[in-house]
């Protein structure tokens, strides 16, 4: 009987936890279904062997097996992320706009943005005391046309209100250049 009440109380926080939290909650939600329908489809991909058909219903080369099976692993991220992040967190405009694709770049600027403007808005965050606590990667993923998406969770204080800790997710794109091409 009392376990049965320490159950459902752990459960009762844990849901309650969910329900607070709902943006790294969709976040990791995501990331699990990609992960449960994406994993299988790799490992179909990487034991098909030449002349057979793969899980995904397409003949695999081997020289597309190894491609895939090299960036289905969780390696580091491409430098443009890396470059990205650390722009984010010591608060670098020059460094997130350096690691942008061109096509990236021009959609910032035909929205008016630039990179004078972007360190404008880092600086007045830095101002008010916003930092980065936590930068957590969580993972990689291939797409079919050569870009990837690399899903990192951020743990952050002072952006969402004076001393607030919050949350946020990131999906950067990658292109086949390396250069970030989206950023959700």
């Amino acid at each position: 009987m009392v376990l049965w009440a320490v159950v459902r109380r752990v459960l009762a926080q844990l849901i309650r936890l969910l329900l607070l939290n709902r943006i790294v909650t969709l976040g990791v939600f995501g990331l699990l279904v990609v992960g449960l329908v994406g994993y299988p489809l790799a490992m179909g991909y990487l034991s098909s062997s030449e002349g057979q058909t793969s899980a995904t219903g397409t003949d695999a080369s081997p020289a597309a097996q190894a491609a895939l099976s090299s960036s289905v692993t969780t390696g580091a991220p491409p430098q443009a992320v890396q470059d990205y992040i650390r722009g984010m967190t010591t608060f670098d405009a020059k460094l997130m706009w350096n690691a942008l694709s061109p096509e990236a770049i021009g959609q910032m600027q035909s929205r008016g943005g630039s990179v004078e403007q972007l360190q404008q808005g880092l600086d007045e965050m830095k101002r008010a005391g916003a930092r980065y606590e936590e930068v957590s990667y969580v993972g990689g993923y291939p797409l079919r046309d050569g870009s990837r998406y690399f899903f990192y969770v951020m743990s952050r204080r002072g952006f969402a209100g004076p001393g607030t800790v919050d949350q946020v997710y990131f999906v950067f794109t990658i292109g086949p250049d390396g250069k970030i091409l989206k950023i959700e």
